[in-house]
């Protein structure tokens, strides 16, 4: 049976290219869902017009910093329009893979001001109920990037990583918890299911969700976090 609080719980996953966004992404929504809880995985850039087009910046050339920028939002306001949304009012955990804090770091790195982009992007997009930032320092990542087989894009020069991670690491938001990229993908996974537990019992308690309901999807939370 399906148990989902009505306008569903958000989490964005972030970190500079090569932190292992998407395999802890894929973890957290593999075991989330082998508990019950039902579970929408995406990322940006998406699939679509907008984001091809910044797929093919990132590999051919970079279009300039205020092209860039227009490209994530219109790819965002799609996003927000055809997945995110209708999956939070339909109460679903939605992940993703990317959201408007990598653009405020990979544009504020290029020289636009963070702060604006992360108004903008307010204007339109919901605020994550969690954000779990990935840190690791750019070396090593640069060092698994080489290591993919695959060429380095415009995105993921080490000087440029540098610039992008102390973007991330000054943006103030109270639901922001830092996860140590050092860590084993094993151990970066628990914490982040920790943490997440520890967000979303807060949502559910606060929810207008009958009780019995309510200690379900707390159970079902638990066996997913203390993997039972």
């Amino acid at each position: 049976m399906k148990i989902m609080i009505p306008d569903g719980f958000f989490i964005a996953v972030e970190g500079i290219d090569g932190s292992g966004k998407s395999t802890l992404v894929n973890s957290v929504a593999d075991i989330l869902a082998e508990r019950g809880l039902d579970v929408v995985r995406t990322r940006e850039p998406t699939d679509g017009k907008w984001g091809l087009i910044l797929r093919q910046s990132a590999e051919h050339g970079r279009l300039s910093a205020d092209e860039e920028l227009e490209a994530f939002i219109n790819d965002r306001k799609e996003h927000v329009e055809n997945v995110i949304n209708p999956a939070l009012s339909d109460g679903k955990i939605v992940i993703t893979d990317r959201y408007y804090f990598s653009t405020a770091a990979y544009q504020g790195a290029r020289g636009i001001d963070p702060q604006s982009i992360i108004a903008a992007n307010e204007a339109f997009a919901p605020e994550p109920d969690l954000v779990l930032l990935i840190d690791i320092p750019p070396w090593l990542c640069r060092s698994r990037i080489t290591n993919r087989n695959t060429e380095v894009n415009l995105f993921e020069q080490e000087e440029q990583l540098e610039r992008v991670r102390n973007v991330f690491l000054s943006i103030n938001k109270l639901y922001i918890e830092i996860l140590d990229g050092m860590d084993s993908p094993t151990r970066i996974a628990e914490q982040a299911l920790n943490t997440i537990s520890v967000y979303y019992t807060d949502k559910i308690a606060a929810s207008d969700l009958a009780a019995s309901d309510k200690r379900e999807l707390i159970r079902r939370l638990s066996a997913a976090t203390h993997g039972e």
